[in-house]
């Protein structure tokens, strides 16, 4: 028995590969992980306007902080600060493309204001550093983006 090609078989197979398309999609988007740039990203933006403060804190200090790669490692060096207190803090490692790989520092500086972070295990690409600081009751942040390729 042989087949007749007619415009009702031309529009089923058109439906039919539609559909197919249209299921396919679905799937594809249902199994799509998605991840916000923060958890509790809400949150978060009540309280922004006290890292707007802290940021303009970091611009009013006397020095730039500067972060330097060299191979496999990154060097924080932070400006002058006032010796007669530490500064305590965090130093995060903040990975946009996959969160689960962030990770946190404490804030360790030396005597020359400097902390010297090994990333010989960490994974190229792109990272931000993210500074989160007081000294003597006043806070900062700093943040960087920088680019591994160990």
């Amino acid at each position: 028995m042989k087949m007749k090609f007619n415009w009702g078989t031309g529009i089923f197979i058109v439906i039919v590969i539609f559909l197919l398309a249209v299921i396919a999609f679905f799937i594809f988007i249902t199994n799509l992980e998605i991840n916000l740039v923060e958890d509790n990203y809400y949150e978060k933006e009540l309280v922004y306007q006290e890292r707007i403060d802290k940021i303009n804190n970091t611009s009013s200090l006397p020095g730039k902080i500067m972060v330097l790669q060299e191979p496999g490692i990154v060097i924080v060096e932070f400006p002058e600060l006032d010796s007669l207190f530490t500064p305590e803090g965090i130093l995060t490692f903040y990975r946009p493309s996959d969160p689960k790989q962030d990770f946190l520092v404490p804030l360790q500086l030396n005597d020359s204001s400097r902390q010297v972070l090994d990333i010989s295990g960490i994974q190229k690409g792109k990272w931000v550093i993210k500074i989160d600081w007081a000294i003597g009751g006043t806070e900062y942040y700093y943040e960087e983006e920088v680019f591994i390729n160990n």
